[in-house]
């Protein structure tokens, strides 16, 4: 049973069963006698050192979290202590040696200097470039190094990213886990100049379930298309929506109430239970400004990605070079930055799901991590009934059909 990937608890459970009492040593024990090793594992071929060689170089994971995602993916057998094995059998450490330090320092270089110079993450401070150059090139860089080159390349840009007055963060925000809120919300400091974002971003995880970039985010049609695109890809819905009363959610509210009533309906809930559903038990309205998980989303978004932009067009507008009120003008700059800003939402969307999360000791129920794995973690949610979505998408099809989104 050890050999097929039982764990010691699983054993001693099947011993208790049929009337033999152990403890976790006497098992460990005559497990090393009889040479069973404590932890079935896969056989070291191509397929398990490709998969530890990019989670290593593409991810922030360590060993533990590296066996653990092999296990759950690939259905591979295998441990840490395997990871480790491998790593070392190709020379993949995690601290360089003297000898590779200087030849680390210029590819380090070499990489800021494009990011800075031509880079969708040319604005990104030094750890979000660090978590930038290991999602996307597989490069791991030193903080000294990053900071060093930016410095050397970009010193009015780490200037104007010099820490200003902190204020307190409140310590009440409290969730059951992945997928039990999603934050939605639109990001309107690019409007006058056409562009628009919307998005959603699990409140638990702070994953970014979907970014969109149009030049239309408050149109009810596009809210809701957004939606049902995330659910259908996720195979659920969340237990709360959290929108403020715009217009553009009104559609978006009756498709997610209407997927929580036939939730309820599939789990055969009373007739009472059922008559006494409300829209407030699947949806939360309230101010923009206390939809914190989001704001704070667009608070970031603005340092990392779209300030630049925000200065930029503002300063083509007061040189009298962009003319709001002259629709070429506008059409012009759609055409030619459009596609620029969503390739740099793109990236500042991956960098931040694959961001990790610092821990703050002060507050007790901050949950740090990288959003990406914290969203793996056992979640809330309904399954979606498949008829009521293709019922919705069919009200919206052909709808937006040019437009770009990014679903996680």
């Amino acid at each position: 049973m050890k050999q097929q990937g039982h764990t010691s608890a699983e054993l001693l459970s099947w011993l208790k069963q049929h009337g033999v009492t152990a403890s976790p040593r006497t098992l460990d024990r005559r497990l090393r006698k009889w040479g069973v090793r404590r932890k079935a594992t896969a056989q070291i071929d191509d397929q398990l050192a490709e998969r530890v060689n990019w989670l290593f170089h593409h991810t922030l994971l360590n060993d533990s979290q590296i066996a653990n995602r092999i296990i759950e993916e690939d259905g591979l057998i295998t441990s840490q202590n395997q990871v480790k094995e491998v790593r070392q059998l190709f020379g993949w450490r995690r601290n360089q040696n003297s000898d590779s330090t200087s030849s680390q320092q210029l590819t380090t270089q070499r990489h800021v200097q494009s990011l800075i110079q031509q880079g969708p993450g040319r604005t990104f401070g030094r750890r979000w470039a660090i978590t930038y150059l290991r999602h996307h090139f597989g490069h791991k860089a030193r903080q000294y190094d990053v900071t060093n080159a930016q410095k050397l390349f970009d010193p009015v840009g780490v200037a104007s990213r010099l820490p200003g007055i902190r204020f307190s963060r409140l310590d009440n925000y409290i969730t059951s886990g992945p997928n039990f809120l999603w934050c939605l919300d639109g990001h309107d400091k690019l409007t006058q100049y056409g562009f628009q974002i919307y998005a959603a971003v699990d409140a638990y995880s702070r994953k970014i379930i979907w970014s969109y970039c149009g030049n239309a985010n408050r149109a009810q049609l596009s809210v809701l298309k957004q939606y049902l695109t995330a659910v259908k890809s996720q195979g659920f819905c969340p237990n709360f929506l959290r929108t403020d009363k715009g217009t553009e959610t009104i559609m978006l509210a009756d498709a997610h109430f209407s997927l929580y009533v036939e939730a309820a309906l599939r789990e055969q809930w009373s007739e009472e239970q059922y008559l006494a559903i409300r829209l407030t038990d699947c949806y939360i309205y309230g101010p923009s400004t206390r939809n914190i998980r989001i704001e704070g989303l667009w608070r970031q978004q603005r340092y990392t990605t779209t300030g630049t932009w925000i200065s930029y067009f503002a300063y083509l507008k007061d040189a009298d070079v962009y003319r709001q009120w002259e629709r070429a003008d506008r059409i012009i700059l759609l055409f030619v930055f459009m596609p620029i800003i969503r390739q740099e939402l793109v990236t500042f969307v991956n960098t931040h799901n694959a961001h990790p999360i610092r821990r703050q000791r002060n507050r007790v129920h901050h949950v740090a991590g990288v959003p990406n794995e914290l969203y793996r973690r056992p979640s809330c949610g309904f399954a979606i009934d498949q008829g009521v979505v293709n019922e919705w998408e069919n009200k919206v099809a052909g709808y937006g059909e040019w437009s770009r989104s990014v679903f996680h």
